[in-house]
């Protein structure tokens, strides 16, 4: 759930930006809101009418940061808040529970009257996660000029290619292949007659699924593949 919030405000291929230091502040906030959208529908649960969602008829607040300091509004006081925190860097979250209480609190306010929790304070949250990993930034593993090269193309056909002939014998994942192409049929971006495998047969690399072609995975020696993965190599590479 993090992973594909964070890489939707990112959004590499329309942007040209790969880390959450590339985007707005702005942005920084929308992230917050898209978390606690996509928490919401993940868990199943109602709106909130004054906080962001309803737990067992409770209002609950949710909040997310990328520091180390959750902002409070005046109107989660009395309220149980759902901490969230992430670490691109590290790809670690934490996920907690707190009311929020006037003790809780720092002083300072900032112009719309939200301040955050007292460091002291943050032994009183119940962590249900605490530094565990999530799927890291795919982006963050490459080099820059790889990065640069696989999102420049125009066409999401040229750009999926692109991905699959300088990233290989690793899995990349179905959602990365839609980002990147970008079409009504992302897939079809993948798929030949036209798409990213007519370009790289001609140059002996195969593209191959997780789901269908799991065996001949096995027998290239390639890496495990879940069947929303994909795998090439080069035919020239693989082993006897």
């Amino acid at each position: 759930m993090l992973r594909q919030a964070i890489d939707e405000v990112i959004d590499p291929a329309r942007s040209k930006r790969f880390t959450l230091r590339e985007i707005e502040k702005t942005e920084k906030t929308y992230l917050g809101t898209k978390i606690e959208i996509l928490l919401r529908h993940t868990l199943g649960l109602e709106r909130g009418t004054k906080l962001d969602l309803i737990i067992d008829g409770v209002q609950v607040d949710v909040k997310n940061t990328v520091g180390s300091a959750w902002t409070i509004p005046n109107e989660a006081l009395g309220h149980p808040c759902i901490l969230i925190s992430t670490n691109e860097a590290k790809a670690l979250c934490s996920f907690g529970l707190i009311v929020i209480r006037a003790e809780v609190l720092n002083v300072g306010r900032n112009r719309d009257q939200k301040t955050t929790i007292r460091k002291s304070e943050l032994r009183n949250v119940h962590w249900l996660l605490r530094d565990a990993s999530y799927p890291p930034n795919f982006w963050l593993s490459l080099e820059p000029e790889v990065r640069r090269a696989i999102v420049t193309p125009r066409g999401g056909t040229d750009r999926v290619a692109m991905l699959f002939r300088l990233y290989q014998k690793r899995p990349i994942s179905r959602k990365l292949v839609v980002a990147l192409a970008q079409q009504d049929d992302p897939m079809k971006r993948l798929r030949k007659n036209g798409g990213a495998r007519d370009q790289l047969e001609l140059e002996r690399i195969v593209i191959l699924s997780g789901k269908t072609q799991r065996k001949k995975i096995e027998e290239l020696g390639l890496p495990f593949c879940r069947p929303d993965e994909f795998i090439s190599v080069s035919l020239g590479t693989v082993r006897p």
